[in-house]
């Protein structure tokens, strides 16, 4: 196939189309603005806003993509908090630009609409495992911004007869992800500690639990759901099993080369955090066969090392 990825600069967008290109697939990818990643050195970059709908729709139009993938967006939490505005415009808007190209352009193109677990917000233990069946409830603005963006995809594959799927990956993490991010901050600080450029890691709330995955196994899905996925269905995409930060700091220091010492940071508590997070991804599985293959605790020490190259 075809593929076009939009915001295929970010943290995913390398892995991603690695991915696609081992299973055979021509990449395409929508960036803002030149990237330098050797990782897309093989993938043809088209330069554009995704907020420019006249310029999404003439990409469209030219490429004729036989399937796009949506990552473009707003994806820092805090940073959706900082300016809400924004974070509606790029988040929804960004999603309507191209929902809007591929209904007239490559109206038979399969869209993968990429959201977010956090659209399901406030979950209770009563909620878990999380399923696709859970009523939205978020408690962040980036949250409520991937759920109406989720929403919207729906609405426009049911009103147009779009092949619309959508996907709420839960966190995920590997090289090259943002230290602004926990796991990424976690293994960035062990590294420092590591050097000798920091004395202790500054955590925030040890007692939270997510589902973590690997962003490798992420990309695999998001590539199974273009290939296998059914139209029109919403998929989760997860390990299914929970991890508290306690748990993340653990398996760090299991990896590190030196003792690491810990200082609680009340600042680093996010607010409206919810306690427990797990996910379902009985329907992936059911439908494409796809399943998580890498260890946590190997993603772990492959982003400390990642760090410690940098740092």
């Amino acid at each position: 196939m075809r593929v076009l990825v939009t915001g295929i600069g970010g943290f995913v967008g390398p892995v991603l189309a690695g991915t696609l290109r081992a299973a055979g697939h021509e990449v395409h990818g929508l960036v803002r603005r030149v990237v330098d990643d050797d990782r897309l050195t093989a993938v043809s970059l088209h330069t554009a806003d995704v907020l420019d709908h006249a310029a999404v729709a003439q990409l469209v139009r030219t490429l004729a993509p036989e399937a796009l993938v949506h990552l473009a967006g707003v994806t820092l939490p805090s940073a959706a908090e900082v300016d809400p505005d924004a974070a509606y415009r790029v988040n929804v808007g960004g999603t309507l630009a191209v929902l809007a190209a591929v209904r007239t352009h490559a109206p038979r193109a399969r869209v993968l609409v990429v959201g977010t677990s956090e659209a399901y917000g406030a979950v209770t233990d009563d909620d878990l495992p999380v399923t696709e069946e859970t009523p939205f409830r978020p408690v962040s603005v980036y949250g409520a911004t991937k759920a109406a963006a989720d929403i919207a995809a729906a609405q426009w594959g049911r009103a147009y007869g779009l092949d619309v799927v959508r996907v709420r990956p839960f966190n995920h993490t590997g090289p090259g992800q943002a230290p602004t991010f926990v796991c990424s901050a976690l293994a960035r600080q062990m590294a420092q500690v590591e050097a000798g450029k920091l004395d202790v890691v500054r955590v925030g709330n040890l007692d939270a639990v997510r589902d973590f995955s690997d962003v490798r196994d992420v990309v695999a899905g998001y590539v199974a759901l273009l290939e296998r996925g059914i139209g029109g269905e919403a998929y989760n995409i997860c390990s299914g099993e929970g991890a508290s930060i306690a748990d993340v700091v653990a398996i760090l220091r299991t990896h590190a080369r030196v003792p690491v010492r810990l200082r609680i940071d009340p600042t680093l508590r996010r607010a409206n955090d919810v306690p427990h997070v797990v996910g379902s991804h009985a329907r992936a599985t059911r439908d494409t066969g796809w399943k998580p293959a890498v260890a946590f605790t190997e993603t772990l020490g492959t982003l400390l090392q990642a760090w410690r190259d940098l740092v």
